[in-house]
């Protein structure tokens, strides 16, 4: 019976603490401040920018092409979601997979198979 009522208790403590949303205030503090943001307001209307700062009422977004209009200020109250976005991959990046394809994948192979390498991961 101590353990039914100690499990009930636990689980009505829990759940709701991870069930709450987290609030437009929260969503942009996890954020960098110069990150490119995705804002959704509470009319369905979304704005892109670079996350230039943070107040405890409202937030800043500063344009994605520079000159193209001047930072705006949102209200929290008017926001729904805040999401970073996703960065592509880099030039850099780019540049260095036929790298990796053409030294890195032929160096296994001749390691594991014409050195006769144990490269089998299984046990």
């Amino acid at each position: 019976m101590k353990s039914t009522v100690t499990c009930l208790l636990i689980v009505s403590l829990v759940v709701p603490a991870s069930a709450r949303e987290r609030t437009p205030l929260d969503q942009a503090k996890k954020i960098a401040l110069g990150s490119r943001v995705v804002v959704t307001l509470k009319d369905k209307q979304i704005r892109a920018g670079y996350l230039s700062e943070i107040a405890q009422d409202r937030l800043t977004l500063e344009p994605l092409v520079p000159g193209s209009w001047s930072g705006r200020e949102l209200l929290f109250q008017d926001v729904r979601k805040i999401a970073p976005v996703k960065e592509k991959w880099t030039v850099e990046e780019v540049l260095l997979l036929p790298v990796f394809a053409v030294v890195v994948v032929p160096t296994v192979f001749v390691y594991c198979g014409i050195l006769k390498k144990n490269c089998n991961p299984s046990p």
